[in-house]
């Protein structure tokens, strides 16, 4: 079996299973809610990859036009699968591709106005033929397992900018590793990099920036404040930036938590000092 096929087959086995956890069954076979203050001391087995990344969606191209255009897009061949997103205005638009699929893509297109999205599995240089009568538009995404590898932003070392703070991570419910580091930027606003960073692979995962000064279990961070909106993490393994609110006091940031919406725990922290 290919690669991608058992990858295809591990990310259905996820979404079986839920977005972060799963709970227990009793003995009669009947599904129970997981707890989110108990923490987990076995992590299904599928979020024990080394080299892999949880599977994300990454932009190939943007694609506009008002006529029938044929566009060459280049798909990764590490690739799990890839899909083009398209709305249009007018009319009705259609999507195919070449070299042809061994498995047709479903509802490649529609009656306009509407939007909508078609999948495909084979990677490579493919030709992405747009048909359609009026305005429309397409976006390309491949969704890949590779890791993050964001380089610093220049912000970070552009004259005016400074150090913050600085912390490594560890478990709390789920592996974590590497480094985070919050800098003030010289327009004033704050960025965090993490850095050879690794938590247990899965979606559905957040970055809370907390008021709690080295939390080890969930429920340290549920009681502590919560400075600023919950950002979705870019990927579960690399190197990668994020810019923050103006809204953000960083002065309050003690710490960084890797959150799972869905189940409500906290994979991995880092203490920020």
């Amino acid at each position: 079996m290919s690669r991608r096929a058992c990858a295809a087959l591990a990310l259905a086995a996820a979404l079986a299973m839920g977005a972060c956890g799963d709970g227990d069954r009793d003995g009669a076979g009947a599904r129970t809610a997981a707890d989110p203050f108990t923490e987990v001391s076995r992590e299904p087995s599928l979020t024990r990859t080394a080299r892999r990344a949880a599977p994300r969606w990454e932009r190939v191209a943007r694609l506009d036009g008002i006529a029938p255009a044929v566009h060459a897009v280049r798909i990764a061949r590490g690739a799990i699968q890839w899909r083009a997103r398209w709305r249009c205005s007018t009319g009705r638009l259609a999507l195919a591709v070449k070299p042809v699929p061994r498995s047709p893509a479903q509802a490649p297109g529609g009656r306009c106005p509407a939007s909508g999205e078609t999948t495909w599995v084979q990677t490579g240089d493919q030709q992405l033929r747009v048909a359609g009568g009026g305005r429309w538009s397409v976006i390309v995404e491949q969704q890949i397992d590779t890791p993050l590898r964001e380089p610093p932003l220049a912000a970070m070392s552009a004259p005016g900018a400074r150090l913050l703070k600085s912390g490594r991570f560890y478990g709390v419910e789920r592996q974590g590793s590497g480094s985070a580091y919050l800098y003030r930027l010289a327009d004033g606003r704050a960025a965090l990099r993490l850095d050879g960073f690794r938590t247990s692979s899965n979606t559905d995962l957040f970055i809370w920036l907390s008021a709690a000064a080295g939390p080890r279990t969930t429920k340290q961070v549920v009681a502590a404040r919560r400075l600023g909106r919950l950002t979705a993490l870019k990927s579960t393994i690399g190197e990668q930036n994020y810019v923050l609110p103006h809204s953000i006091d960083v002065a309050r940031v003690r710490s960084v938590a890797i959150w799972c919406v869905p189940i409500q725990i906290v994979y991995a922290a880092a203490a920020l000092r």
